[in-house]
């Protein structure tokens, strides 16, 4: 049950994800709102990848954000950023189907250069940084992309550029 209710909480995001992602397409890759801000491509593939990291959580007890690396690059095309996100979300739904819920009650612990920063059930940890850290980057994303001149599509109701429509009135 936990993991139907975590798949369903990150297939909704990841759809709208995957809205804004799109809008990317048209986007500079290389532009960013301030020197010490992510570059848009960059962003843009953090939120592509971020729903992979479903499987990391669900495999393992810990996580060091100290012995992480410097996280994505600016990819070479926009079509990339698609084609990471796929990826991840193919490895969110490996585990979301198959764990059992003892797995998902185990203890799982964020650590910073070996230093505890917090400890939770493992669901919770998928949920606050897979899918909420999803929805705030893209947050972030959606920003970067008006403050480019991109027209947003409509994430939970319309945007200032689109209206959201059934989806049979979409095609």
């Amino acid at each position: 049950m936990i993991g139907r209710l975590l798949r369903l909480q990150l297939d909704a995001e990841v759809r709208v994800s995957h809205e804004v992602l799109t809008a990317v397409q048209e986007a500079p890759l290389d532009w960013r709102p301030h020197p010490a801000s992510f570059r848009l491509g960059r962003l843009a593939m953090h939120v592509a990848t971020i729903p992979g990291w479903t499987a990391a959580v669900a495999r393992t007890a810990t996580y060091d954000m100290g012995a992480g690396g410097p996280g994505p690059d600016v990819p070479a095309s926009a079509a990339a950023i698609l084609e990471a996100h796929e990826a991840a979300i193919a490895r969110a739904h490996q585990v979301l189907d198959v764990m059992d819920e003892d797995a998902w009650l185990a203890e799982w612990t964020l650590l910073r250069d070996g230093h505890v920063i917090e400890t939770m059930p493992r669901a919770e940890a998928v949920s606050r940084y897979v899918v909420r850290h999803l929805v705030h980057h893209r947050g972030q994303l959606c920003v970067y992309l008006r403050e480019c001149g991109i027209p947003l599509p409509p994430l939970y109701g319309d945007s200032a550029d689109r209206r959201l429509l059934p989806p049979d009135l979409t095609s």
